[in-house]
């Protein structure tokens, strides 16, 4: 087991996929049990990302809806 703060930047290459995403998507296996931490602004700063990704057309909009449902 290990201890991670994860910053918003960290927490969107779970659901985006770009570099780092496979290093971070392996942090979440239940396997390891690892505990993770994140301040309170993080919900909100992910919203915004993936709202903007979806605007630029970098993820469709179908995608944004799903991961904002998560």
């Amino acid at each position: 087991m290990a201890i991670y703060f994860l910053d918003s930047s960290a927490i969107a290459k779970r659901y985006i996929n770009e570099t780092g995403s496979t290093w971070i998507c392996s942090l979440f296996d239940q396997a390891l049990n690892n505990q993770f931490f994140i301040t309170a602004i993080t919900r909100v700063e992910i919203i915004s990302a993936i709202t903007r990704r979806a605007k630029s057309g970098s993820i469709s909009s179908k995608d944004a809806i799903a991961i904002r449902l998560l």
